[in-house]
């Protein structure tokens, strides 16, 4: 009887601190800008249609509060296909954002996972 106990109290210890923090976000509007929140930063994503190609801009920061540099990344997205971007944490914090667009049925679908730690970090590689 005392199993069912002990698997309670490793699971509650485990989620006790959050170690990954996840959010999507669907886009379905071309030209439309959509903020995408990732650790304690803001990056802005918007696209454009032509032939049949969805060109994705994505602009973000990174580095440390006063001295952060702005990166700007240009891709075409196919029906089906992903992009993704991984974007390590800096000075104190050590955390790590993984950003993937995916083009679905006309919309692109934006994954944010931000890891907090050393613990979840496969997920944010």
């Amino acid at each position: 009887m005392k199993y069912p106990w002990l698997l309670l109290a490793t699971i509650l210890v485990a989620c006790s601190s959050p170690c990954v923090i996840a959010e999507e976000v669907v886009m379905s509007q071309p030209l439309a800008a959509t903020t995408l929140r990732y650790s304690d930063h803001y990056a802005s994503a918007f696209y454009t249609v032509d032939k049949g190609l969805f060109n994705v801009v994505l602009a973000f920061t990174t580095g440390m509060e006063g001295d952060q540099q702005l990166i700007r990344q240009r891709f075409q997205l196919e029906e089906g296909q992903t992009y993704r971007l991984s974007i390590g944490g800096y000075a104190g914090n050590r955390g790590s954002t993984s950003i993937s667009m995916t083009r679905k049925h006309n919309r692109i679908l934006a994954e944010i996972t931000t890891c907090e730690s050393g613990q979840g970090m496969p997920n944010c590689i």
